[in-house]
């Protein structure tokens, strides 16, 4: 399985909109594609309708492919693989084979049942990003100061060299006037 590499991750404090007496699923998941900074771009893509059509086939045990996923948002194929970059990447969505008879049925699926199930994979993709970000600036830091006492120790050397100067040019003063 390729490495995966985390996208810029952008949260975003949308709260849901506590105006209304009832708020719908829709409302919901609008804030949580939001908050998670799932929808790339500005575009016409409806990341909140796929979240809900995603988690309606999960229950179902049914792959969603990647024409199915196009429809739901609304755009080109081509342009659904960049769409659901960031869900793959975080781990929200995986490409699945499931047996069918004697044939395979291929697609997309959540990676859990529930919306805090998913969180729980988006924070654990978070901080083990974070900790391996934590390491790369450890290593940052360790370079950095060893770097620094290199360039440190010739100048502690010169000024010790000019100060053995001057205590011989002393000693010598001293000596002549005695």
């Amino acid at each position: 399985m390729p490495k995966k590499k985390l996208s810029d991750m952008v949260f975003i404090r949308v709260e849901p909109p506590d105006n209304k007496l009832n708020i719908t699923t829709n409302d919901l998941s609008v804030a949580l594609v939001r908050r998670l900074g799932l929808k790339r771009k500005e575009s016409r893509a409806d990341h909140s309708k796929l979240l809900l059509e995603l988690l309606k086939y999960r229950k179902e045990n049914i792959p969603l492919s990647i024409e199915q996923i196009s429809q739901i948002l609304s755009i080109s194929q081509s342009q659904t693989y960049e769409e659901i970059r960031k869900w793959r990447t975080l781990g929200l969505m995986e490409f699945v084979k499931i047996p069918s008879g004697n044939d395979f049925i291929k697609g997309y699926m959540l990676t859990a049942p529930t919306v805090n199930r998913l969180l729980d994979r988006v924070e654990s993709a978070t901080k083990a990003f974070m900790r391996k970000t934590r390491r790369i600036a450890k290593d940052f830091d360790d370079l950095l100061m060893l770097e620094m006492a290199r360039t440190m120790k010739p100048e502690k050397e010169e000024q010790n060299e000019a100060i053995n100067e001057e205590n011989k040019v002393e000693k010598n003063e001293n000596k002549q006037e005695e």
